[in-house]
């Protein structure tokens, strides 16, 4: 009997995007009759908390959505921060190095305990913010609070209160670009050979998400499902990209979507077009 569901969001199920609506009526009504039953929903992705609260106003959720955020890099339950695993602020510094050498970076995003998102055009100079700014607020429901310029980020990492639990470099301002996402995947082969024993680097479209080592959605999931009792069998787990391998491994009911790229879907145990399919598979278990 599956117990609980864990969905990636971007590409999975905010696929097919819906820039007013947020999700795809289909995959919305799945949500609330999943919130009304005994299946827990876990939301496992690489943005940050305040996702989760738009997602439930969506689907009108008087429970509070268990989340995965920053790629594995914290757990929230019943509302509640239960884990977190930060990077190491003191070696920030170092990557910018490694970011100022690489003129393909177009931008550098951080995600903390902070709001929203801290991004550097770190190539550009400051007169495009209002531009990088206004891209960003054509996503819609999906928009994120930003904040820009690297004296601002220097600032936050002088902070002794602010964590930081993601760097993401972006190769490409469209996630469909294809040089973006060759060149991300080169610059994580390449950090992982130089810096692969302190941290982990996640290839997602044009991006390369980089947390701390030991991070990863499948052992933060693991944690999760441990303070409910739920074993690996009572779990279905389906996402589209790089960050949602290890939990694509781990879980035997584990779904990748049709649109992902093939070294992703051949680590899933099925394939499905949208969320919502995976309601014929509840079917099956019971």
């Amino acid at each position: 009997m599956i117990r609980a569901i864990a969905t990636d969001l971007d590409g999975t199920l905010f696929y097919p995007k819906r820039k007013l609506r947020l999700l795809k009526s289909k995959n919305r009504k799945f949500l609330k009759k999943l919130v009304n039953s005994d299946v827990e929903i876990v939301l496992v992705t690489g943005r940050n908390r305040s996702i989760a609260e738009k997602i439930e106003k969506r689907i009108k959720s008087k429970r509070k959505l268990s989340m995965v955020g920053c790629s594995g890099a914290f757990i929230v339950h019943d509302g509640e921060l239960i884990r977190e695993n930060a990077l190491d602020k003191k070696e920030i510094p170092d990557l910018f190095k490694e970011f100022d050498k690489d003129k393909n970076i177009v931008s550098v995003v951080l995600m903390g305990n902070f709001k929203g998102m801290l991004i550097d055009l770190i190539h550009f100079p400051s007169i495009f913010t209002p531009f990088a700014l206004l891209g960003l607020k054509m996503q819609g429901a999906y928009y994120e609070f930003s904040r820009f310029g690297r004296k601002r980020i220097n600032r936050m990492l002088e902070d002794p209160n602010s964590k930081v639990y993601k760097v993401m470099p972006l190769f490409g301002f469209s996630e469909n670009n294809k040089k973006g996402m060759q060149k991300a995947k080169e610059f994580a082969e390449r950090m992982r050979n130089i810096l692969g024993d302190y941290y982990e680097f996640f290839e997602s479209g044009t991006a390369v998400e980089i947390v701390a080592k030991g991070t990863n959605k499948a052992e933060s999931l693991r944690e999760l499902f441990q303070r409910s009792n739920i074993s690996d069998d009572e779990v279905i787990v389906v996402g589209d990209s790089g960050n949602d391998i290890p939990m694509l491994d781990a879980f035997k009911n584990s779904f990748a979507m049709k649109s992902a790229p093939s070294y992703v879907r051949e680590h899933a145990s099925g394939e499905i077009n949208y969320v919502y399919e995976l309601e014929d598979y509840l079917k099956t278990t019971k």
